[in-house]
C-alpha cells in the first residue's frame, strides 16, 4: 500500500545495531557527549546568561529576564534537564563498565555515583525557573516577586554548591581511572585534567563568596575547555579499544 513501508521479519533498527555493537563505555561516551551538546544548548538560552544578561547577585533582575521571555525560559529549562538526563545516562555506561575490585574501581564508581546524583538535583532544579516564572507572571502569592526572587535565591544556593561537588567528583573518578588508560600521552592528561577539576571544585566554593560572577565564569569556561580536551582523548582511547575495566 502507498504511504507504508513493510519491514522485513527480523529486521531491527539500524540506530539500535549501531549502539549496540559499541561497549558500554563508548556507549557512555555518546551519550555524554550529545547531553552535554543539548544541556550547554539549553544553558546559553536561558533568560539572564545571554538574553538580557544579569548578574548572578541581580536575582531580581533575572528573575525578570525569565519573566520577559516565558516561552524561551521554559524551553531552555526542560533542554537542560533533558540534556543532563543523557549525561546521567552516560556516566551509568561509565560505571557498569568498570570491573577492578580495588581502589581504581571504588574511585571510579563512587566518583561517577557522585556526579550522577549531583547532575540529577541540577536538572530538577530547572523546575523552579518554571515555578518562578509562573509565580510573577500569573501573579502568584501576595507578593509574587518577592517569592520568585525567594525561588530562585533557594536554586542559586544550591547550584553554587552542586557544581564544585560534582567538579570534586570527576576528578576523583578521573584520578582513580588513570591505572584503566596506556601510559604515557593518555596518562598524562588524565592526570592534568582530574587535577584541574579538583583545583576548579576549590576555586568555585572560593567564587560563591564574590560580588560577581566574573571568576566563576572565567575559572568554568577555562575548565570547560579542559574537560572538552580530556573527553576528546577519552574518546579516542575508548575507539582504539586502548580503555581497560580493571588493572588485574
Amino acid at each position: 500500500m502507498s504511504g507504508y513501508r513493510l519491514i522485513e521479519p527480523g529486521r531491527r533498527d539500524q540506530g539500535y545495531d549501531m549502539l549496540s555493537s559499541l561497549s558500554a563505555l563508548q556507549r557512555g561516551g555518546v551519550y555524554i557527549f550529545f547531553g552535554g551538546v543539548v544541556s550547554a544548548v539549553g544553558r546559553g538560552m536561558k533568560p539572564g546568561i545571554l538574553v538580557d544578561k544579569a548578574d548572578w547577585n541581580d536575582v531580581d533582575g533575572l528573575v525578570q529576564a525569565m519573566a520577559d521571555n516565558e516561552v524561551l525560559a521554559h524551553t531552555s529549562a526542560v533542554l537542560y534537564a533533558f540534556g543532563l538526563m543523557f549525561v546521567i545516562t552516560g556516566l551509568n555506561s561509565i560505571r557498569h563498565f568498570v570491573t577492578d575490585q580495588g581502589l581504581v574501581g571504588d574511585m571510579v564508581r563512587g566518583g561517577t555515583l557522585l556526579g550522577m546524583l549531583s547532575i540529577f538535583v541540577l536538572g530538577m532544579l530547572e523546575g523552579l525557573d518554571h515555578m518562578a516564572v509562573r509565580v510573577l507572571n500569573d501573579g502568584i502569592g501576595g507578593n509574587s516577586t518577592e517569592i520568585a526572587v525567594a525561588l530562585q535565591s533557594a536554586k542559586l544556593g544550591v547550584v553554587l554548591i552542586l557544581w564544585p561537588v560534582l567538579y570534586a567528583a570527576i576528578g576523583v573518578a578521573g584520578l582513580g581511572g588513570i591505572r584503566l588508560l596506556p601510559g604515557g600521552f593518555h596518562r598524562a592528561v588524565q592526570g592534568v585534567a582530574s587535577l584541574v577539576m579538583l583545583a576548579t571544585a576549590v576555586l568555585l566554593l572560593m567564587a560563591a563568596s564574590l560580588e560577581s560572577n566574573d571568576f566563576w565564569m572565567a575559572v568554568s569556561a577555562i575548565t570547560a575547555i579542559v574537560l572538552a580536551i580530556w573527553t576528546i582523548t577519552l574518546s579516542h582511547a575508548s575507539y582504539k579499544n586502548m580503555v581497560t575495566a580493571s588493572t588485574s
